[in-house]
């Protein structure tokens, strides 16, 4: 029975944040996993390289010694272990995993704004803070989008928790409420 890439990514990601905090290392590999993360969104063909069976295993190989010559014995221990056991293309899904450990060890919320304008820094700033206040967290951080389609409000979406103060969510409730008359 073949396990599905976000079984692979959750088992991963679990082991390397657990080594990473056994060895009191957890801020320097989140740093250099991020960094690794940034190179491959950079060079999307790396995974198709790694695993293309029309390129020689040397090639790989020697692609794979470069890229881990300046890299932790950890993060290198990783890239070479996901590399012999046909996993590579799950590297980028490990590490949002790691980083998803990671932020709950540290009670940081990463939350999506979605609002009809763009937000000023004061504005984010006052949203992140009374956000971390609802979810008992310590940092929330935010990715603003602006989207005119909720013609005003908020909409603030975390990984447990949907908040829609937005105009069109009130219309939409008004409609529901009048239909039901």
């Amino acid at each position: 029975m073949a396990i599905d890439n976000a079984t692979i990514a959750r088992r991963y990601g679990n082991a390397l944040f657990e080594v990473a905090q056994d060895q009191n290392s957890l801020a320097e590999t989140a740093a250099e996993l991020n960094e690794l993360k940034a190179a491959l969104n950079q060079e999307p063909g790396f995974v198709n390289f790694m695993t293309s069976p029309q390129i020689d295993e040397k090639a790989k190989k020697d692609t794979l010694s470069a890229l881990t010559t300046n890299a932790s014995a950890l993060v290198s221990n990783l890239l070479n272990m996901l590399f012999d056991y046909r996993r590579i293309s799950n590297l980028e899904a490990i590490i949002d995993e790691f980083n998803r450990f990671y932020d709950q060890d540290r009670k940081v919320v990463r939350a999506v704004v979605r609002t009809a304008v763009e937000l000023d820094d004061q504005q984010k700033d006052t949203l992140a803070k009374k956000f971390a206040e609802v979810e008992g967290a310590n940092q929330v951080i935010l990715d603003a989008k602006v989207d005119p389609s909720i013609i005003g409000g908020v909409v603030m979406q975390s990984e447990s928790h949907i908040y829609d103060g937005s105009i069109k969510m009130k219309l939409e409730k008004i409609k529901r409420l009048l239909l039901k008359r």
